[in-house]
């Protein structure tokens, strides 16, 4: 929870830095009380030192899928989602967010700072056929994946992800920026699902944020540790420690990982020369395929060699990657 106030509308570079800006300039709302209401039941809640509230609801008989959610602060209601997973739901996606749904440059300085504070939100380009290629991940066997039809045709309408399977986007990008995230993947068409970021900034655990791969370690064995029934799908970049990380959580929850695909990008890995090999190798060794890729094209080809999309499904990604 934070206190803002909401700035003023701006066009182009200028209006971008004012936005981009803004979103970094909040105050967190410590010690707040709030009530929580969702599928008819209501819990009270207090915001922590770092203005979050974590408490766990317990709604018995609640039918999958997302349900609305209404957090009452002092401020007044404001609206949110819950989405509870399928237990039948087939497959489970573990997504990084910048640089493998949408173009950051993280790994370059300049080029993710003037993405982060410079670029207008609907201005941000996402990767070619990554809404694709998950929403293909993430569709019901026999049933036609949303935004397409079972021949694999394409309907024209706006693309919304109504498959039961779950997506969770995992990133050390700051909580600020959510609002802003969950506009881009619903433009672009990515499959919704819940955001789990890291807090920015000097706090009691560390100066600036926690490190990446135990942050992405910790958060996705916990998603996995929630949905034991499931299979997961993890997909990154190597322009961090994604595959540190998602190697790590392959040795520590063996069978629940159906495949690893690291996107390509420059520089082709951080990691020491020969260390991606060397993973790809061990993880090989526990009967999980980590694949570098250069686009989704591969990821899908790879996946439909597994089973886990269909022939109109690859082609639907290699069309979007076409363009």
């Amino acid at each position: 929870m934070v206190r803002r106030e909401r700035p003023r509308r701006g066009t182009g570079r200028t209006g971008a830095l004012v936005t981009g800006l803004a979103r970094y300039a909040r105050v967190e709302a410590t010690g707040e009380p709030v009530d929580i209401e969702v599928a008819g039941t209501t819990v009270p809640a207090v915001s922590d030192e770092e203005g979050y509230v974590d408490v766990d609801v317990d709604l018995p008989g609640v039918s999958p899928g997302w349900h609305d959610v209404t957090w009452r602060p002092s401020s007044g209601p404001v609206p949110g989602r819950l989405f509870v997973v399928d237990p039948e739901a087939p497959l489970g996606l573990v997504s990084d967010l910048d640089d493998t749904v949408i173009h950051t440059g993280l790994t370059r300085a300049w080029e993710a700072l003037r993405s982060t504070l410079l670029v207008a939100d609907d201005a941000r380009v996402p990767i070619a056929g990554g809404a694709e290629l998950y929403q293909e991940l993430l569709a019901v066997p026999g049933r036609a994946s949303p935004a397409g039809r079972a021949d694999g045709s394409q309907d024209p309408g706006p693309v919304t992800s109504t498959a039961p399977a779950p997506a969770f986007y995992v990133s050390t990008g700051a909580w600020n920026l959510h609002e802003m995230l969950l506009r881009f993947l619903a433009r672009h068409g990515f499959p919704a699902g819940p955001l789990l970021l890291t807090d920015w900034g000097p706090s009691a655990r560390w100066l600036f944020r926690e490190d990446s791969t135990v942050f992405k370690t910790r958060t996705i064995v916990t998603v996995l540790d929630e949905h034991p029934g499931l299979d997961w799908v993890l997909v990154g970049d190597s322009g961090q420690h994604d595959p540190e990380a998602y190697a790590a959580v392959v040795r520590s929850r063996p069978g629940r990982v159906r495949a690893v695909y690291i996107r390509a990008v420059p520089p082709t890995s951080l990691l020491h020369p020969g260390r991606l090999d060397a993973l790809a190798a061990e993880m090989a060794g526990l009967g999980v395929p980590l694949l570098l890729i250069r686009d989704s094209v591969e990821a899908a080809e790879h996946a439909r060699g597994l089973g886990l999309i269909g022939e109109p499904g690859l082609a639907r990604v290699r069309a979007a990657v076409r363009g």
